[in-house]
């Protein structure tokens, strides 16, 4: 039975050096900046992601709503009562059309770009707070960012809860390439952590801000750290790094970026790879710094090629400008390079078809079916490529095993690679043939 989703919950959580920061000094200018970025985000989510779904004529449209129903909800403490600024916005799941019916909303959008949503957050608050007090900020990691001169030590002790939960996820990471055999994708560590967050969590204790104020100085002045010197301490780091230039951001760097990662895109995925390598610009808030970010935007998609069909007569979403009939999560830019690294790839792929198949006539065929003993001969035969699909349980370990004792037989070299090392080394194992990794290949040509 599948359940009925009310709303979605999406948290915005501020650098722990701003909510130690906070804490320390009680600064409310540091929470509105807070409240800047969250509601510009939010904004952002409402444009491109509150999109429904409708059957037409057999098919499925994906229109624009009027806009999504929210509910913020401020908190400045974490459950294990250390200071951590954070807001959940309360996403309703029901949107209105403009026919005036009232639908399920996409949460794709919401689901996929959490990354997008939670970089854009963090650059956004990185330029309010650089414009506001002129502060520096350490090197961005994965979109986010500490202020600079807050010292480790000081984030450590007030970061009980995340060291539960990293514990709590390392078990399951080791549990996870013990049972796969390979690393989790980015996809799948997330959702790793949401479980070992949700394992480990612990009701609150119902102490408010004010009342632990006094313990969070007290836990501060142990490690011999003041308000006073905190403040000072960051200021210092601002100053020292007030000449430090910002490295210009090119289109083509943004592209090589999106690059590394997939072959395809979307404008959030332009967004998100703009926000983990901007640093803040100090002349402009962060209203100003959001406007800024779709600007350049616009400027990486002019340089992209453009995937979605061109037919000027299809109905186009207000929101993205795409037909309605296209999922907006779906990926529609990509490059030139990227085209011409393909059309490479796919002449080379013809050009080794062309001859007739060679397969290997010396397989022996112990306890291989039919369809195993043809893939063993292709994989051992003379042709140039060969793509062998086996879905699990059709017997892949014992097909490879046979190709390779054939070309070994044939004192013809063989080699392995796998995508992780576990991978490679249970190859190597199971197979017989000397194996490593694809990145390392990579590295080493």
């Amino acid at each position: 039975m599948i359940r009925a989703v009310a709303g979605f919950d999406a948290t915005f959580s501020a650098p722990k050096s701003l909510s130690v920061l906070w804490a320390l000094t009680r600064d409310d200018r540091l929470l509105e900046a807070h409240d800047t970025a969250v509601a510009v985000t939010l904004r952002y989510l409402e444009r491109y992601g509150s999109t429904t779904r409708v059957r037409a004529d057999g098919r499925r449209l994906h229109p624009d709503s009027l806009g999504l129903t929210m509910a913020t909800f401020r908190q400045t403490t974490s459950r294990a009562d250390d200071p951590q600024v954070h807001t959940h916005a309360v996403i309703s799941a029901k949107v209105q059309t403009a026919d005036g019916r009232w639908l399920a909303l996409d949460g794709r959008f919401l689901k996929r770009h959490q990354r997008t949503l939670g970089g854009l957050y963090q650059s956004v608050l990185r330029n309010e707070l650089a414009h506001r007090f002129g502060f520096a900020w350490s090197d961005i990691v994965t979109g986010q960012a500490e202020v600079a001169g807050i010292p480790e030590e000081l984030l450590a002790v007030f970061s009980k809860r995340a060291g539960v939960i990293d514990t709590a996820l390392d078990a399951k990471l080791a549990e996870f390439r013990s049972r796969q055999g390979r690393d989790p994708t980015r996809w799948e560590r997330a959702a790793l952590t949401r479980e070992a967050s949700a394992d480990t969590r612990s009701a609150k204790s119902g102490h408010g801000a004010g009342d632990l104020r006094a313990r969070w100085v007290e836990e501060a002045a142990a490690l011999d750290w003041s308000p006073a010197r905190a403040v000072a301490a960051v200021e210092d780091a601002a100053q020292t790094r007030s000449n430090d230039p910002v490295p210009p951001l090119t289109v083509s760097g943004v592209v090589d970026a999106l690059s590394t990662t997939g072959s395809t895109w979307t404008r959030a995925d332009v967004l998100r790879a703009i926000c983990d390598a901007q640093r803040p610009v100090p002349q402009l808030d962060g209203e100003q710094w959001a406007a800024a970010l779709e600007r350049l935007c616009d400027q990486v998609i002019e340089h992209c090629v453009e995937l979605d069909p061109t037919d000027a007569t299809t109905r186009r979403r207000r929101s993205d400008g795409r037909s309605v009939w296209l999922e907006p999560t779906a990926a529609h830019l990509t490059s030139s390079t990227v085209l011409a690294e393909e059309e490479r790839v796919l002449s080379w792929t013809m050009d080794a078809q062309i001859a007739e198949p060679a397969p290997s006539t010396t397989i022996d065929l112990g306890s291989l079916d039919v369809l195993q003993a043809d893939a063993a001969a292709a994989a051992a035969g003379h042709d140039r490529l060969t793509l062998i699909v086996g879905p699990a349980g059709a017997g892949k370990t014992s097909t490879l095993r046979a190709a390779v004792a054939d070309l070994v037989a044939h004192r013809r070299h063989v080699f392995g690679l796998a995508p992780s090392a576990k991978a490679a080394r249970v190859l190597q194992r199971d197979s017989g043939l000397r194996a490593d990794t694809v990145a390392k290949l990579l590295h080493e040509w």
